[in-house]
């Protein structure tokens, strides 16, 4: 199924059967478009997709795990399939499109991107301060300010991406000097 625009979706299917057969509702804003999956017979999958480009959402649930994994990018986020896990999942996915969280990764000089990123609100971005990044980093486990600084210094950047992309920008080191682009 596919939905689209400015509606409420009321979905109810076995694979929330583990929130006592709750309903649940989603909202979506704008122009974003919703896909229901039902790859096997235990697992269901819900695509959020990205009308700006980027990368969609997907949400995943199973009989057997109890529980939700959300990925935005590479790293899952798991939340319980109780209600309040319901709650801080649909919070979680209405911060990031409304742009008050992102995620921040690492892209290479080779323009490989590490294996992991982290959420992040967006009122704890620094502007170019090349301490306050390396505290931000330390504080979301992303890189160790040892491998922060080593990895700025090759010319790797750090990255903010936001749900709409048009906003996405990278810190990174020039003339000596951390520049946010």
């Amino acid at each position: 199924m596919t939905f689209n625009g400015f509606e409420k979706f009321h979905i109810y299917h076995s694979f929330f059967a583990s929130l006592q057969r709750q309903s649940v509702i989603i909202l979506i804003k704008g122009d974003e478009k919703l896909d229901f999956k039902i790859p096997t017979a235990n697992e269901a999958v819900i695509t959020i997709h990205n009308p700006n480009g980027g990368l969609p959402i997907n949400i995943f649930s199973n009989d057997f795990d109890h529980e939700f994994k959300v990925i935005y990018f590479k790293t899952p986020r798991f939340f319980p399939s109780n209600q309040d896990g319901i709650d801080a999942l649909l919070k979680a996915i209405s911060d990031y499109i409304t742009g008050k969280i992102v995620y921040m990764d690492i892209i290479s000089t080779s323009n490989n991107s590490y294996p992991r990123d982290r959420l992040v609100p967006v009122s704890e971005l620094p502007e170019a301060d090349l301490d306050k990044l390396a505290r931000l980093c330390i504080n979301k486990n992303l890189l160790s300010e040892s491998e922060l600084r080593f990895e700025l210094q090759a010319g790797s950047s750090i990255c903010i991406n936001f749900w709409d992309q048009n906003k996405n920008f990278c810190y990174k080191m020039q003339n000596g000097k951390l520049i946010k682009e």
